[in-house]
């Protein structure tokens, strides 16, 4: 690994399985630290090479519709399903002008991607998220969840700094259901030694009282990326 530098860029990276809720998660982030900290220019960029599900790049428009600096594969490659990153990375990932958040696609092979930035990451504030949906058949239990950390971890070379308890139906998400959740991400939370960084709450289910129950940094969701038949989907996307 190279010698860091003095940086002040923030560079945050979702990492976790497919379908686990990674695009959706980095779209709310954005937004909320562009709220957070308006005069700090930040961009999102897609490193998500597997293709399932919806990825950020298959919602160019509607996500810089929503002021988002959006960076993506070069056109030609843009909808293969292969290891393929935007060109000039490393300008981007060194640039001190702006933040920068990546969607990394799922399982092993999206981790691999990025591991070949392993050393230019750790120049900068790091940090690593592994987003957990215990409502998904690959991490429904603290066992799954511990072998894909540590799986992940291994692929990206990469360690994860915090964990993202994002256990929702979508568009049918309930209370009791992110609550149970979080109880086994606290379980891998403890084993690990990990914190949670994060809960993300679809916003029509966040009250007052759900928020009272919960010790951690909420992130209220806006489901952006989704599909036209399903119900409760935004018209405008």
């Amino acid at each position: 690994m190279s010698e860091p530098f003095p940086s002040q860029k923030n560079i945050w990276v979702f990492i976790g399985n497919m379908g686990s809720g990674k695009s959706e998660i980095t779209i709310n982030f954005v937004l909320h630290q562009k709220k957070k900290n308006p005069t700090q220019p930040i961009k999102l960029i897609d490193l998500d090479i597997i293709k399932p599900y919806i990825r950020l790049r298959d919602r160019e428009k509607e996500i810089t519709e929503l002021g988002i600096d959006l960076i993506l594969p070069d056109k030609a490659v843009r909808n293969m399903d292969m290891p393929i990153v935007p060109s000039h990375i490393y300008d981007h990932l060194r640039n001190q002008n702006f933040d920068l958040v990546m969607d990394v696609g799922g399982e092993e092979n999206g981790c691999t991607t990025i591991a070949q930035f392993q050393d230019v990451l750790y120049e900068s504030n790091l940090e690593v998220y592994l987003v957990i949906n215990t409502l998904r058949p690959f991490s429904n239990t603290v066992e799954k969840i511990l072998k894909t950390l540590r799986s992940l971890q291994a692929h990206a070379k990469l360690k994860v700094t915090g964990l993202v308890s994002n256990t929702h139906l979508r568009f049918d998400s309930e209370t009791e259901s992110v609550l149970d959740g979080l109880k086994k991400v606290e379980e891998v939370s403890a084993i690990s030694g990990i914190p949670i960084a994060w809960v993300t709450i679809w916003h029509e289910v966040l009250t007052e009282s759900l928020r009272e129950k919960i010790p951690y940094p909420i992130l209220p969701l806006r489901l952006f990326l989704t599909f036209p038949w399903e119900k409760g989907s935004p018209a405008g996307l």
